[in-house]
């Protein structure tokens, strides 16, 4: 594990997820790899060519099985790594985070 995420704080316990999320920054979107989720966050595997930053904004969009609607959720980028990224929602979330109609 990176020694960066090792020593990082967060807000509930992370469980481990296999899924797929969108992740939007303006008009660049990437597919990635989740690693793991709680109700205040989420940490996915860097994808190619992903060039975000901390603190950057962003829109997460969490899709599930059967469902043809998306979960978006806004967020800030909390920590960047070469393999991985940590992910803070702006409000809590239930997890996974659901579709709200």
């Amino acid at each position: 594990m990176d020694a960066v995420l090792a020593t990082e704080r967060r807000e509930g316990d992370r469980v481990p997820f296999a899924s797929r999320v969108m992740i939007v920054r303006g008009e660049t979107a990437w597919f990635a790899q989740m690693l793991d989720i709680s109700t205040s966050g989420c940490g996915v595997f860097r994808p190619d060519g992903c060039v975000l930053l901390e603190d950057e904004i962003v829109r997460l969009f969490f899709y599930q099985d059967g469902e043809t609607a998306a979960a978006i959720v806004p967020a800030r980028v909390a920590r960047v790594s070469n393999t991985r990224i940590g992910i803070e929602y702006h409000e809590p979330q239930r997890i996974p985070p659901l579709h709200r109609a």
